[in-house]
């Protein structure tokens, strides 16, 4: 396989923060001569900066500077587990590393204007950081003008019978000392990643479907496998704690783009959610896939500029 065909802006800054634990995250910056806003991105399982960089040059092309970092346990990150899955204690612990990054973002880029856009497990987690009461009176949060939600994750795709049995063992599996460990139907990183079958799932993009896979080549570190049953508990748990959360008050601004082609989360968890924000507005992209920001044209300029106008709505 030949080198990555997308690589970051030569301007992207990359660095570490240290959190609380020890734990360090690899950050990325990308200022912007005149913004029309700062954007923090927050991206998805198992992704990584050089995975999104195609996206992250055309966000900063549409007039956003850029701050994001790899989640804790992928990426350039810290990892968790030393078996290549996607692990998490806890997305609370995720919760924690997003105060600590949001204060560190706003800190790094000058300016006033604000967005926060989380894809997939980004939204999820987005969603619940931003409708937690107890973080309201953060500064991160009291700057921000608006949130974007591209296909946010609040329920798994596939057939209702494989999810819910999952959902039963996973607690089981954890209390068995399992919870590092790859669940059902999961494995390391390597030819199911690469698959047809999964760039269906993600992308009309042939190109940035593959792309992936070259930076996996050439940086195997930055390989992340399957879930964990570990992780499976531990979405579980959030989800419980988002459907708890008072998503009615949440005073933002939100604009929630979902594929039409979606099969790898459940849009039909995403419209319920949405329903119970007070000011959302929902916006289906035509015969786009998952991973909406790393899709084909005309899908991925749709969604760039459905993202560039709720921008500069609300700065208004």
């Amino acid at each position: 396989m030949s080198g990555p065909l997308f690589h970051l802006p030569s301007n992207a800054i990359i660095g570490r923060e240290r959190m609380a634990d020890g734990a360090t995250i690899r950050t990325l910056l990308l200022p912007h001569d005149r913004p029309v806003s700062n954007l923090l991105l927050l991206t998805g399982r198992a992704d990584f900066h050089e995975k999104w960089a195609d996206a992250i040059r055309h966000l900063h092309d549409a007039g956003f500077a850029i701050a994001s970092f790899d989640w804790r346990g992928q990426g350039g990150s810290t990892r968790l587990s030393d078996k290549g899955a996607g692990h998490i204690d806890s997305f609370d612990t995720w919760l924690s590393d997003l105060d600590h990054l949001s204060r560190w973002a706003l800190d790094a880029l000058p300016g006033p204007r604000w967005l926060a856009l989380g894809h997939s497990m980004g939204g999820h987690l987005l969603t619940r950081w931003a409708s937690d009461p107890g973080r309201g009176g953060s500064a991160f949060r009291a700057e921000l003008d608006g949130l974007v939600l591209a296909a946010p994750f609040y329920g798994l795709g596939g057939p209702l019978a494989m999810r819910s049995a999952a959902m039963r063992l996973a607690p089981i599996q954890v209390l068995r000392g399992k919870a590092a460990e790859f669940a059902w139907g999961q494995s390391p990183y390597g030819p199911i990643q690469q698959a047809p079958a999964r760039q269906l799932l993600l992308t009309g993009s042939r190109a940035h479907f593959e792309d992936e896979g070259r930076w996996v080549s050439s940086h195997p570190e930055l390989a992340t496998g399957g879930v964990s049953w570990g992780w499976i508990k531990a979405f579980a748990d959030s989800q419980r704690r988002l459907d708890s959360q008072p998503l009615e008050r949440l005073d933002l601004p939100v604009l929630m783009m979902l594929a039409a082609r979606e099969r790898l989360v459940d849009n039909k968890a995403a419209i319920r959610v949405a329903t119970r924000m007070a000011n959302c507005r929902t916006h289906i992209v035509p015969a786009a896939a998952h991973e909406l920001l790393r899709e084909a044209e005309p899908q991925l300029q749709e969604a760039l500029g459905q993202i560039r106008r709720f921008a500069l709505e609300v700065a208004k």
